[in-house]
């Protein structure tokens, strides 16, 4: 389980530090976070999406539940409103009186529009993935206490229907790759008509990339886990 783990730190420490490092390069759009979101949305035909600020540092997320965008709230100095007059969309470029965002701020916006347009076409990937969250809950969180009690107490029965569980947790973290990666492709297409080519186009990328790899290695560590302990279920039985 080792290297898993240490590709997990290390995914989670590029993350932080590429963000970092594009969090200071300005992308040349002078707007609020959430007007942001709120304009790129509209723009993709997404209007019944909704948009608010959640708490936090890079918590932004797409909740396809409530078909709601929230930005976190440390994105940007200013938030706005979110509520774009459909009549008056512009990016305000000449606007120094607005809040400019970032490359990473608006690498990060873009990949989450990404995943709500991924919801209103419909994505295979995505709708699985939404299929398998109620049992991969369930997986993550209670399967190693029926794996470690069914070890212990040499109830092999019920450390397996453990390690079912578990699996629904390993297949989540590999169905949502092609999800992530899939709204980075999308969100890179939303941006480079915004401006974000040549030094901002290639810090988009890298801040996409740089969180796909949080997602890779969170795969690859659950399947360990998984190998984990399948070895102490045959462990235990022999």
């Amino acid at each position: 389980m080792l290297p898993g783990l240490a590709l997990g730190l290390w995914a989670s420490r590029r993350v932080r530090s590429t963000y970092s490092r594009w969090d200071k390069v300005d992308s040349g759009i002078n707007m609020a976070s959430l007007d942001f979101a709120r304009y790129l949305l509209n723009s993709q035909g997404l209007n019944e999406v909704g948009v608010e600020p959640t708490p936090g540092h890079l918590t932004d997320h797409y909740d396809p539940r409530s078909r709601t965008l929230r930005v976190s709230s440390a994105i940007a100095g200013s938030a706005g409103s979110g509520h774009f007059d459909p009549v008056e969309q512009t990016l305000g470029y000449a606007d120094s009186g607005r809040a400019r965002l970032s490359v990473a701020e608006v690498a990060v916006i873009a990949h989450e529009v990404g995943h709500a347009a991924q919801h209103r076409q419909g994505d295979p990937a995505m709708a699985l993935r939404q299929l398998v969250v109620p049992v991969a809950s369930i997986g993550s969180s209670l399967a190693p206490w029926l794996i470690i009690a069914g070890v212990i107490f040499k109830l092999t029965g019920l450390a397996v229907v453990g390690l079912v569980f578990f699996a629904a947790a390993v297949l989540f973290t590999f169905v949502t790759l092609p999800v992530e990666f899939g709204a980075s492709k999308r969100a890179l297409a939303f941006v480079t008509p915004l401006g974000l080519t040549g030094e901002r186009g290639e810090g988009a990328r890298a801040v996409l990339r740089a969180a796909g790899w949080t997602y890779v290695a969170a795969a690859l560590t659950a399947l360990l886990t998984f190998l984990y302990y399948l070895s102490l279920i045959t462990g235990s039985r022999r």
